[in-house]
């Protein structure tokens, strides 16, 4: 990895004159020493521009009391087949995402609590009950620690000093298969937010926090995503204007490759990985692998999908209020959008409630029909013959063979077994 200048937002902050006295006053007492200020950018697959994609994003932003928290979910495409919007489920999942940061109803910020991420994804999965599934990826900071939960192939990394320095790992069933969330009591073998990788560390003023679907990841390598997030705070002229400025390069930059059908991508490595786990031939990849690719051969390009990045610059509370305000407002029309979607969601999830008790109704007779059967299957088992062996000896064959008849079995065969099977009949 190429070492690069680091991002420092403190180079870039406004003079002194013009950030102290008055917004210094809004900090709260007990407020997190440092803050993240947020900026994301969404750029929908071409095909899925009408709806607005099926990533989604959130952030939380706070002058007066630092800290923060941010995440990203990517919507499962494979639902649009079953006529469900993936994208309505992810933007419902990071609504919800954003309620647990508050605690419901704005009440995190400012209190004692501690916001935990894997906690946050709990609660999002619980309340989204939706058809459809996604990723989820949800960051926090309190103090100077940065905590990550995350669940299948969205994802974090930080920049630090000109290189990535922390990252997460995908999460997947096989290749092309992240773990997703769904609404458990419409996919009960879903994957659940309480087994999300969870990552903890300590984080510095000037630290670069990049979240993003695999849109970005598949498309973009470390190394250049450092290089883009480096090159963005050289030019920016603060905190917010560098967040947003490296999110909007990163949206670019993934679009590029995903476009380019000879780029030797992150996720077509990925798929010559796969495809030789499974015991056959590499893919093609690197510099002979463009040569192949061109007479026919190999399986090179980017993917394209819905690309969705949001950059958090760690700043420090109390000296960043102005570049903290106009984060605050961005992330606030996100908010708006977030709300929007979930308005629109309750009609469906008023039929996703129907299903739900129609299918607990429906799993509850059969449940009790198999009951039954296993409590009469019991009672047989465990019922003396109406017989004894020695009654059943004493009888000739005529007699036998009208007690089976009469009794529904048949009465044809040797009298040795037709005795057996009259002694097989139950007192009930």
């Amino acid at each position: 990895m190429r070492a690069v200048a680091a991002p420092r937002a403190s180079a870039a902050r406004p003079a002194r004159a013009a950030r102290d006295a008055p917004t210094r006053r809004r900090v709260v007492a007990g407020a997190s020493r440092y803050a993240l200020c947020a900026h994301g950018e969404n750029l929908p697959h071409p095909d899925k521009t009408a709806k607005g994609g099926e990533d989604a994003w959130f952030a939380r932003v706070s002058a007066a009391n630092g800290g923060g928290a941010l995440g990203v979910a990517d919507g499962v495409g494979g639902f649009n087949d079953q006529g469900v919007d993936p994208g309505l489920y992810a933007r419902v999942l990071s609504y919800e995402g954003l309620r647990a940061c508050d605690g419901g109803d704005g009440g995190f910020f400012g209190s004692s609590a501690k916001i935990d991420p894997r906690a946050i994804a709990i609660e999002a999965q619980a309340k989204t009950m939706l058809p459809g599934a996604a990723t989820m990826c949800v960051v926090a900071l309190d103090g100077k620690k940065l905590t990550c939960a995350n669940v299948g192939d969205s994802g974090f990394r930080v920049v630090r000093r000109g290189g990535v320095t922390y990252g997460s790992t995908a999460g997947q069933h096989y290749f092309n298969c992240p773990y997703q969330l769904a609404y458990e009591a419409l996919a009960k073998d879903c994957d659940s937010a309480r087994d999300a990788d969870v990552y903890s560390f300590d984080v510095e003023a000037g630290d670069v926090v990049v979240a993003g679907s695999d849109g970005l990841f598949d498309n973009v390598f470390d190394e250049e995503i450092a290089s883009v997030v480096n090159a963005a705070y050289a030019s920016a002229g603060d905190a917010a204007s560098a967040a947003e400025s490296a999110a909007k390069a990163l949206v670019k930059v993934a679009r590029k490759h995903a476009e380019d059908k000879k780029y030797d991508s992150p996720y077509a490595r990925e798929m010559a990985k796969s495809e030789t786990d499974k015991g056959g031939a590499p893919k093609a990849v690197g510099l002979f692998g463009g040569f192949q690719q061109m007479l026919g051969g190999g399986n090179l390009g980017g993917k394209m999908d819905d690309i969705t990045v949001v950059v958090a610059t760690v700043v420090d509370t109390a000296s960043s209020q102005r570049e903290l305000a106009r984060s605050e407002a961005v992330c606030d029309a996100n908010t708006k959008a977030l709300t929007k979607a979930r308005g629109l969601a309750s009609i469906e999830e008023t039929k996703v409630a129907r299903t739900v008790a129609l299918r607990k109704e429906m799993d509850d007779a059969f449940n009790e029909k198999v009951a039954e059967v296993n409590k009469r299957e019991k009672a047989v088992a465990n019922a003396k013959s109406e017989f004894t062996r020695a009654q059943i000896d004493s009888m000739d064959a005529p007699t036998v063979r009208k007690l089976l008849q009469e009794r529904g079995l048949p009465t044809s065969g040797k009298i040795d077994r037709l005795r057996d099977r009259l002694a097989e009949v139950k007192a009930l």
